[in-house]
């Protein structure tokens, strides 16, 4: 005869109360006839949905104190007994990412987004139609969440050289990592609408948060090679005219970093002739990894972008103007390439 073990949380801490046998770990009641089947037979088929209900709201409550360690507790135990929940496939993994931004340990924190990006890619596979709304909700919650985790701050390392300037950082490390669970996600959005009719309006509302991630990472993600997001967001809007002709598909998908600082360093460009070369990729550089780490940098960069793109409207042609700058221009780049910073072909950063 078996030991009795409870088949929620495999604890044997199990104590008779008022007729029934309950586990001290879990709380879950066994009557005496299904405690005598366990301990012959080692199974018996039990109702859960009160248990999973009852560790999803403490899960809840966890992430929304940001205590991840509890939430991880508790959606693990939602996972173990409904392994199709979608919201604990992702979220038993979410909260551990999320700690890894606190730690400087690069490795580790790969290691982490390895195991979410993997539990994201199952997403679609526990997606039931039958439960639409409810599982509409909890993907409306990961893309907020996802995107959320995206913009947050983060540990990094970087490098600096003898007169405190930053030279390098892996920060763009994390970035990617952060691209990839987005990508990932927009694969799960893609198959989760390909389990509707082809011409079905509800793949649209799937489409249009695969829409969202793509233009988010395209504007944030600094990637190194942008033309495949852009494709992929012009796809997503033809994927949605197909059913909804109304809806208008744009001439050409954003570029990068389409804001206020698009096209930026406009003195420089104006001098140099050229937004790529490589005086103004060590400027773009310098700008990115040293100037917008601190208050004072970012508040000369906004200064900058508010005033200059008019200077140069009125005399960026002119030669006085190049000449004017040019000399000033060329020193700095010297020092800063004499410094360490790259004078290599470069994708801007958003601020």
């Amino acid at each position: 005869m078996k030991a009795l073990q409870c088949e929620m949380c495999g604890s044997q801490d199990m104590v008779k109360q008022d007729g029934f046998f309950v586990c001290q770990h879990c709380g879950t009641k066994y009557s005496v006839e299904e405690a005598k089947k366990m301990m012959v037979e080692g199974t018996v088929k039990i109702d859960n949905s009160d248990f999973v209900e009852k560790y999803l709201q403490n899960a809840r409550r966890a992430k929304q104190k940001e205590d991840w360690e509890e939430a991880e507790k508790y959606y693990n135990l939602v996972e173990q007994n409904d392994p199709t929940n979608i919201e604990a496939i992702f979220y038993s993994s979410y909260g551990k990412a999320k700690s890894s931004l606190i730690d400087a340990d690069l490795y580790k924190r790969q290691a982490t987004f390895k195991v979410l990006q993997n539990c994201v890619s199952i997403i679609d596979d526990n997606f039931s139609i039958e439960k639409e709304e409810e599982n509409k909700k909890i993907i409306e919650e990961i893309s907020t969440d996802i995107i959320e985790m995206a913009c947050s701050s983060y540990v990094y390392n970087q490098k600096k050289n003898g007169y405190g300037m930053v030279v390098w950082t892996d920060k763009l490390e994390t970035v990617t990592l952060f691209n990839d669970i987005g990508r990932e996600f927009m694969i799960s959005l893609e198959n989760i609408a390909s389990k509707y009719p082809e011409k079905d309006s509800r793949r649209i509302y799937y489409y249009e948060f695969a829409l969202k991630h793509a233009e988010f990472i395209l504007e944030n993600g600094s990637l190194a090679s942008p033309q495949g997001f852009r494709d992929v967001i012009m796809t997503y809007h033809k994927w949605i005219n197909a059913i909804d002709p109304s809806h208008e598909i744009p001439q050409q998908a954003p570029q990068q970093g389409q804001t206020q600082s698009s096209g930026g360093c406009y003195v420089a460009t104006a001098v140099y002739g050229s937004y790529d070369c490589p005086e103004v990729w060590t400027l773009r550089r310098f700008r990115d990894y040293t100037l917008a780490e601190s208050v004072l940098g970012r508040l000369f960069i906004r200064t900058y972008y508010a005033i200059s793109p008019t200077l140069v409207k009125w005399f960026g042609k002119t030669e006085w103007f190049k000449n004017l700058w040019k000399p000033t221009l060329d020193k700095m780049v010297a020092k800063l390439n004499a410094d360490g910073v790259e004078d290599t072909p470069y994708e801007d950063k958003n601020w």
